[in-house]
């Protein structure tokens, strides 16, 4: 999973993959089916371990615009882990992946989603966010801005101006942004 994440699905084969673990292509194989099958537990794993914290925010009972700024300072900073995201870097190598892991893939964009989107709809009970934005919508551009902050960040762009950019795109999803 660390090294997939450090260095993306288009840096590692098979032969290096076992150098590093120390296993041979037949246990590799027989263990996951293939490289296909070693991605996706990859990105199960991941989602356990990393993406488990974005979904605990996104369902906490707090203010929206407080919990947007807590994911953002989240991606940006220096957690001790690889930067950027495992699950951004498979999205944006979708020729990379097998079938086994393109669907991963998919079926978490979708928990994402539909978890970025309750997260909305909650803020909009609470007048949080802009009411002229449909929570779809908005949920799908949620997903594609805090990507791209991921991705700039892999590709080692300063905390502080990717932050400073998330901040101009996403005010557009807070109440004083419709009128």
């Amino acid at each position: 999973m660390d090294s997939y994440w450090r260095e993306g699905v288009h840096a590692l084969g098979l032969n290096e993959i076992c150098r590093r673990t120390g296993i041979s292509k037949p246990v590799l194989y027989r263990e996951f089916g293939g490289e296909d099958g070693l991605m996706a537990e990859a990105l199960d794993r991941y989602r356990e371990e990393v993406g488990m914290t974005l979904f605990n925010l996104l369902a906490a009972d707090r203010p929206f615009p407080e919990v947007l700024e807590e994911i953002v300072r989240w991606f940006t900073e220096d957690r001790g882990r690889p930067v950027g995201c495992l699950f951004a870097r498979m999205r944006s190598s979708p020729s990379r992946l097998g079938p086994v892991t393109t669907k991963r893939v998919a079926a978490l964009r979708d928990e994402m989603r539909a978890a970025y989107e309750a997260w909305y709809e909650r803020g909009r009970s609470r007048n949080e966010v802009n009411p002229a934005i449909p929570s779809k919508l908005a949920a799908m551009f949620i997903d594609t801005q805090l990507t791209c902050v991921l991705l700039q960040m892999t590709l080692g762009e300063s905390p502080d101006a990717v932050r400073a950019q998330a901040g101009l795109a996403l005010q557009s999803l807070l109440p004083n942004a419709s009128g």
